[in-house]
């Protein structure tokens, strides 16, 4: 990886790590006062055996022979015995394919080996009147069997969502290939890898190679996924930047959050109480969904899988004419759904897709709306049609427009720069100066003017932290946090290079303002709950910038400390490990977060903070 030194900063090349997105990215380091967690030990299961084993991570495929020959084993015996199917029973036989299809050799259905042809067909046959295939364990092989191996989904589809439909009646909790897989990423430590954690099946499938007479076949079909399942595990760490981080993908405290969620949807539909009734709601329902796919598929269980399809389905259902979604607030709601939408990376979706993203760019404060460059809104991107802009709902609405496939060089984020620059403390490009309303004071007004700490705020002249006011009068919004990490993921998403002097300055604004315990910036005059307002969507925009820009680690320069006159050092701390703690640390029993400190903007809604902090939590992989 390219990189340029600057200084504390660290500039990544950007192509390399968003594709697409132009320019380079900055490492930033944070504050040494955030340890990282220490990583927990993993389960004793093999340790004993494995003491010692200081050998490193294999990359690549890993148990390629004994796959191999294990499915040789299972399909020679097969044909030898006559057995309708590889596993002779459908649960045998729904676990054998499951494990063919996610291997190194991706057998399908059809046309691919005979054998799985017919296993295919032995389990439609075994189908109950219900839309089962037996017990819930049983059912859940089969649906996964069936979405694995299968190329074509619609060829079983009817098969597939009857049985998902039986499975979510029975509310049974079931193990299939995600969870065993998840169990082999869940033991994997500093000297333990997926190459050892299918040892057992290993020495099972030499003992049968050598004794084909003595195959057991509901024994295979469980050391085959074994043995498949720490192929995947291992392809997954491969992907990650380290074998911790990667062994992380998903922990306990955000499949305690994904069992909440789940028990607040129905049929993949999140409502809001209205009069004491539940009224479906596209943007908790696009909120929901998104924190749900922060679980990797290959994690999830198939009512997960089905509560996300149900709901993408009800979201294609309902998109408005204009290609909109929501009613009072239609471009934050349409930008959380097209979030949500995108992750699946479905072509069905295009065609919702492609109007969502034209309706956004309508929403847009710009020539065809009658402003022209010198207008404070020029460029910004409100609530909907004919609102003001702010800062929050256009880095929602860059980031929904590239996920839509718009081009960076498209003239939408040529014109959001100028606005972005006007939400920016910085005087070498802020040219707003004006009189504008004080928020918080009816029939007061403000003479706003740009500071130069870096930072930003809500959107020009106006500020939720506060103003500073000058000696001449003049007032200068304060800076606070979650918007200045809103302007570092808008202007990268607009393109700007690590080295540019405004995205310098808010690097400079976040190093000596980082915190996970408030979100800062506010006024120390005001009431000491300002400064918790908005904290988790701070948490959700502060990761989405830092990883999107590519940042691994934090600076915060010395500074004093208190009336001792002591001066406190330089520090550094990998920031997704401290959030990661941060979030686990203060995560509910039941799973939630709740901002109890300050509810405004729905901060006191369970979900709503549960979304911010899964979303967040997904970046701190």
């Amino acid at each position: 990886m390219n990189m340029i030194l600057s200084g504390s900063l660290v500039f990544l090349s950007l192509s390399q790590l968003l594709g697409p997105l132009p320019g380079r990215c900055l490492a930033l380091r944070a504050e040494a006062s955030f340890v990282a967690a220490p990583v927990r030990a993993a389960p004793a299961l093999a340790f004993h055996a494995l003491q010692g084993a200081a050998s490193p991570r294999k990359k690549g495929t890993i148990y390629k022979d004994e796959v191999d020959r294990l499915v040789g084993i299972v399909r020679d015996t097969a044909r030898a015995q006559s057995l309708p199917s590889l596993g002779g029973s459908v649960l045998a036989t729904a676990k054998i394919l499951t494990a063919m299809a996610r291997c190194h050799r991706r057998y399908y259905y059809p046309n691919d080996v005979p054998s799985v042809t017919d296993s295919v067909g032995f389990l439609i046959k075994s189908r109950k009147s219900d839309g089962s295939f037996g017990d819930a364990e049983t059912t859940a092989w089969v649906v996964d069997a069936l979405t694995s191996v299968v190329l074509e989904p619609e060829q079983f589809h009817a098969e597939v969502e009857q049985a998902q439909t039986w499975l979510e009646g029975q509310k049974a909790p079931v193990a299939t290939f995600q969870s065993v897989t998840s169990a082999v990423l869940g033991q994997v430590r500093a000297d333990v890898f997926p190459q050892h954690l299918a040892k057992k099946a290993a020495e099972q499938t030499g003992a049968w190679f050598a004794n084909p007479a003595g195959l057991d076949r509901a024994a295979a079909a469980d050391a085959l996924v074994q043995l498949v399942a720490c192929q995947v595990a291992n392809k997954l760490l491969d992907s990650g930047q380290d074998p911790a981080a990667a062994a992380a993908v998903f922990s306990k405290a955000q499949q305690k959050a994904v069992e909440w969620l789940m028990s607040q949807q129905k049929d993949g539909v999140f409502s809001i109480m209205y009069e004491g009734k539940p009224i479906p709601d596209p943007g908790l329902t696009g909120f929901g969904l998104l924190a749900l796919q922060t679980k990797p598929k290959s994690t999830r269980t198939a009512d997960e899988q089905a509560a996300i399809e149900k709901g993408s389905k009800w979201l294609l259902a309902c998109q408005n004419e204009d290609g909109t979604w929501g009613q009072q607030t239609p471009n934050y709601v349409t930008c959380v759904v097209v979030a949500a939408l995108t992750r699946r990376e479905d072509p069905a979706h295009k065609q919702a897709l492609d109007k969502a993203q034209r309706a956004i760019l309508g929403f847009q404060n710009c020539e065809s709306g009658g402003y022209k460059s010198s207008d404070r809104d020029y460029g910004s991107i409100g609530y909907g049609n004919s609102q003001r802009g702010d800062l929050s709902n256009l880095h929602f609405s860059l980031e929904a427009l590239r996920a839509t496939g718009l081009p960076a060089d498209h003239e939408a984020f040529k014109k959001a720069l100028v606005f972005l620059q006007r939400t920016q403390n910085l005087k070498s490009v802020n040219d707003f100066s004006g009189k504008v309303p004080d928020p918080d004071r009816e029939g007061v007004v403000l003479d706003a003017t740009p500071g130069n700490n870096g930072g930003a705020s809500y959107y020009p002249g106006n500020s939720n932290a506060g103003y500073d006011v000058l000696p001449d009068g003049k007032s200068v919004p304060r800076s606070y946090g979650s918007m200045t990490y809103a302007l570092l993921k808008a202007y990268t998403l607009a393109g700007l290079k690590g080295t540019d002097p405004r995205v310098q300055a808010a690097v400079k604004w976040i190093q000596e303002n980082w915190t996970l315990a408030v979100n800062p910036g506010a006024d120390p005059a005001m009431a000491e709950n300002v400064k918790y307002q908005g904290l988790f969507y701070y948490y959700m925009v502060l990761a989405q910038a830092l990883d999107l820009a590519g940042v691994q680690t934090v600076v915060v320069p010395a500074k004093a400390a208190g009336s001792d006159g002591k001066v406190v050092p330089a520090a550094e701390v990998n920031w997704r490990k401290a959030l990661r703690a941060h979030l686990e640390e203060i995560q509910l029993p039941d799973g939630t977060w709740v901002n109890s400190k300050n509810g405004r903007w729905y901060e006191d809604k369970a979900l709503l903070c549960t979304c911010y902090a899964m979303t967040a939590l997904e970046k701190c992989r």
